[in-house]
């Protein structure tokens, strides 16, 4: 009897600690959960802030500099007529035109180092030169480069996504394309961090008349990507005619005045308008970094190259990738370019990580397009957001 007692009053001792360390527990884990959960909107908090912070710095460093950029400062210079003239003397065909400042020029030196190598792709370049010290590089390392230069103050120091002078560097461009249309001058508009494995020329699309616009784009070639025939805004073909100045007037009027992707705009444009005619470059000729990380089946002629680097470490990261041309005294080395060529072509282009995780810069762009792709993807919804969500995509991406 006193037996059983005992192991009656040991059971009830257990079932009381067992109680209590329950409920321990789960005030514990509330606690934590709890804290949780206010940390992490405080953090969000503290990021929109910032975000907020930046967007009203970003509109007003464009407010302050827009007059710069603006398109009767561009028309009424001698600068500009006498690009005029040089398109009409030198340029049978549409030229390329490229946007450059100093602390791009490795960077450049780089792309014309791999462009070096295909036949008469130099001769339709002209590099709009934003300093002294870019022009006179160029001048001397490149000589036979066209060139529009067009000083400009407010695009002297090195910039970030989605700062304010990375908008004013997209209004010159948008300003100049009005420009050039109104002179009648169809262009290519490019960007040097860009490996080209063959000319994008030979494709003939300017001569393509179904069409006033043709852009590359974001997403995959897969069907059930989200995000295609959304414009990347890296690489397109403009043909001048009153339809596309007017898609640059009004782009050019939003980029003045709100905090907005150049490309966000031209998505929205080119789904919302019935004119200009807008069609996609296939991915089979236009794809970002994100084929290294496919299966790296049919190459395309040019890949960008744009956010799988970290800033300071871009050239250094594109040398790990076979994606590095120059020599230590500042030659080519074009057997490097045909070794990344045949690389791209045998899909052998090594992309393993140099460290556990990818950049930074990329691992926020794969986490946006992720939420993007989900968004776009949700039935009805989805397709209502297709032209706006890109227009917001300074504002969503709270973490840049």
């Amino acid at each position: 009897m006193a037996v059983s007692e005992a192991l009656t009053k040991t059971n009830r001792s257990i079932t009381t600690w067992t109680t209590i360390e329950a409920i321990l527990y789960k005030l514990f884990f509330n606690r934590y959960t709890l804290i949780l959960f206010y940390a992490f909107w405080f953090l969000f908090g503290v990021l929109v802030l910032r975000k907020t912070q930046n967007a009203i710095a970003a509109v007003r460093y464009v407010k302050s500099h827009s007059e710069s950029v603006s398109l009767s400062s561009i028309e009424n210079s001698q600068e500009f007529a006498h690009l005029i003239k040089t398109l009409d003397k030198k340029f049978p065909k549409p030229p390329a035109i490229f946007l450059l400042n100093q602390y791009a020029l490795n960077m450049t030196d780089n792309f014309l180092c791999n462009t070096a190598t295909l036949s008469g792709v130099h001769e339709r370049f002209i590099f709009v030169t934003l300093d002294t010290i870019a022009r006179d590089t160029i001048k001397k390392r490149w000589p036979d480069i066209q060139q529009f230069h067009w000083p400009t103050s407010s695009l002297y120091k090195p910039f970030s996504f989605a700062e304010g002078a990375y908008q004013i560097i997209y209004l010159l461009r948008s300003n100049l394309a009005i420009a050039l249309i109104k002179k009648g001058k169809s262009f290519w508009m490019m960007q040097q961090d860009t490996y080209w494995r063959k000319n994008i020329f030979d494709m003939n699309y300017e001569d393509n008349m179904s069409y006033d616009a043709i852009f590359d784009q974001l997403g995959s070639d897969e069907e059930q990507s989200m995000r295609k025939e959304w414009v990347n805004g890296a690489n397109f073909f403009i043909r001048a005619n009153n339809d596309t100045q007017l898609f640059f007037e009004r782009m050019s009027d939003k980029l003045a005045h709100w905090y907005t992707p150049d490309m966000g705009v031209m998505i929205h444009q080119c789904h919302t308008w019935k004119k200009p005619v807008c069609a996609y470059i296939p991915h089979k000729v236009v794809y970002s970094w994100e084929w290294m990380f496919t299966e790296q089946k049919d190459p395309p002629y040019l890949m960008q190259l744009d956010c799988e680097t970290d800033g300071g470490s871009k050239l250094m990261q594109l040398g790990r990738y076979g994606f590095h041309f120059v020599n230590p005294d500042g030659s080519c080395n074009n057997e490097k370019v045909a070794l990344a060529k045949a690389k791209m072509e045998n899909g052998t282009v090594e992309v393993k990580m140099t460290k556990m995780l990818p950049s930074w810069g990329r691992l926020q762009f794969k986490a946006y397009w992720y939420i993007v792709d989900y968004m776009l993807w949700t039935p009805i919804i989805g397709e209502y957001l297709k032209p706006y969500l890109a227009l917001v995509g300074f504002i969503l991406m709270i973490t840049i």
